[in-house]
């Protein structure tokens, strides 16, 4: 009798051995699939900052006179002069501006003929800087003068240099050049200088600051 029971509790034991075995597996891997980092879900998160709003395009505009210094957003601009840079290949003028800027801010930021300069034809025709107007100056001036896009205003300080260019045909003389004085924000372009120019008013290269 004793040898049937030890029997049958040795048979048990040989059965229940496995599936414990199977338990400990399934729980282990379990374990592996959890997630490394856990996350508290009852943590407070900083609230994002909301985007600007702004005003439409240009509504503020500001007329602006060649040599003159004029001010808005914290930015004194003035532009010293329009610079005709020479003559393309295929027959077409590259302008370029000689600017001084000044920030009146603690923030540095960075500005770029395309985002913040245009030109208005007598047509009502847009123009933006050209790639290769910048390529051809890039070897017609001086490293000192010239600023590619895009260039860095300094917080508290001043900028001055030659940006551009435009590739604008021989025959284009008189337009409209308008600036946004955006400062740190891109978007901020309710206001815009408007400067005209003639053709009194574009001057060649000053040799001084060629190559």
């Amino acid at each position: 009798m004793k040898t049937s029971k030890l029997l049958a509790f040795l048979l048990a034991a040989a059965i229940i051995a496995p599936a414990a075995a199977g338990c400990d597996d399934k729980n282990n891997n379990a374990a592996d699939n959890q997630p490394a980092t856990s996350f508290n879900t009852n943590e407070e998160l900083e609230p994002m900052t909301p985007p600007a709003e702004h005003g439409p395009v240009g509504e503020n505009e500001m007329a602006a006179e060649l040599g003159k210094e004029i001010s808005a957003n914290d930015t004194d601009f003035t532009l010293n002069s329009v610079i005709d840079g020479g003559t393309s290949d295929d027959g077409k003028k590259f302008l370029y501006l000689d600017i001084t800027l000044r920030n009146d801010t603690d923030n540095a930021y960075t500005l770029s003929t395309l985002n913040n300069f245009y030109i208005i034809t007598p047509g009502n025709e847009e123009l933006y800087s050209d790639v290769r107007a910048q390529l051809y100056a890039q070897k017609k001036f001086n490293e000192e003068k010239f600023f590619t896009d895009p260039f860095d205003i300094p917080s508290n300080g001043q900028f001055s240099g030659i940006i551009g260019g435009y590739t604008v045909d021989a025959e284009l003389t008189d337009f409209t050049l308008c600036f946004f004085p955006t400062g740190k924000d891109p978007l901020a372009k309710e206001t815009v200088f408007k400067y005209n120019i003639t053709a009194a008013d574009i001057k060649p290269a000053d040799p001084a600051i060629l190559k």
